[in-house]
């Protein structure tokens, strides 16, 4: 086991994650049941987009990386003017999986959410990847609404 520390980087900085986003968007294009297309037309400029328009107080990005400065996980947090907090977006690269980075990142940015007085505080799970929900509740996550989006078929 490698070991890894943990920073904060700025919103000028997300370019640093390009690759990690892009090996979580190729999983779920692969794992998505209904929108397939979504994932593979889904570019990182276009995540970002909404990430850069937030005020700079209400955007967390926290990466972990190893001793040769080569980033093996990340995690986006925000919150809203209603103080409704998000984890955006968490990935860990597979090499580096069951060293306790995700759950790290995970509580990072939870306690940054919670020191912010975020309530309540979501994240969503993209259908077909189901196989991260008992990760999630270990931390305390649980299933609260199904949402369903309209796809035109025609």
């Amino acid at each position: 086991m490698k070991p890894v520390e943990y920073r904060r980087l700025t919103k000028l900085e997300l370019p640093q994650i390009k690759r990690l986003w892009g090996e979580l968007n190729k999983i779920h294009s692969v794992d998505s049941v209904h929108f397939k297309e979504h994932y593979n037309t889904f570019s990182f400029e276009k995540r970002s987009e909404a990430w850069l328009k937030l005020p700079d107080n209400n955007f967390h990005l926290l990466v972990a990386e190893t001793e040769g400065s080569t980033l093996v996980g990340y995690c986006v947090s925000t919150f809203d003017t209603n103080l409704k907090g998000e984890i955006d977006s968490l990935f860990v690269d597979p090499a580096f999986r069951q060293q306790g980075i995700g759950r790290t990142l995970m509580q990072k940015s939870m306690n940054w959410l919670q020191n912010n007085q975020c309530s309540p505080i979501r994240l969503t799970v993209s259908y077909g990847h189901e196989s991260v929900l008992v990760f999630y509740q270990r931390l305390g996550f649980y299933p609260r609404l199904t949402a369903l989006e309209w796809k035109n078929t025609n």
